[in-house]
């Protein structure tokens, strides 16, 4: 006999139930977790893109965070030119609380005018904060 029979995958159907609602609520933590960490990534990297395309282009660059999405924008010393987007954090379903949404870099790479900014992006239980600095230093708590 080649197969299982229709009871058979019944029943497997029924222990595979049975052990994703015993184990489902539990994998809700980790989850979150790795939605906050991806996001977290997400906007360091871009932080780090916008500063090095400020040296490298020798002008001033800055990178908007809002919920939707990540813009960085270059300066081409009339008005600011789009330069890449990525998703924001919304995509990944994390919420995102920012102190300063703009945070701009100067030709130098050191932050210019208001660059100190705090960003906490949130899923469920899960945290994770990104300050950067003046001096266009990153870190992630």
């Amino acid at each position: 006999m080649r197969g299982a029979s229709l009871l058979e995958t019944a029943m497997a159907l029924a222990v595979a139930g049975v052990l994703l609602a015993l184990v489902g609520p539990r994998l809700r933590p980790a989850l979150d977790g790795i939605a906050a960490d991806a996001a977290a990534r997400e906007i360091t990297t871009a932080l780090a893109v916008t500063r090095h395309a400020a040296i490298h282009r020798g002008r001033r660059a800055r990178l908007r965070i809002a919920p939707d999405s990540l813009r960085l924008e270059a300066w081409d010393g009339v008005a600011w030119v789009p330069f890449a987007t990525w998703p924001g954090p919304a995509a990944r379903h994390v919420d995102v609380e920012v102190s300063n949404a703009v945070i701009t870099y100067g030709p130098n790479g050191i932050g210019w005018g208001t660059a100190n900014s705090t960003v906490r992006l949130r899923r469920g239980s899960q945290i994770e904060t990104i300050t950067t600095s003046r001096i266009g230093r990153v870190r992630r708590w």
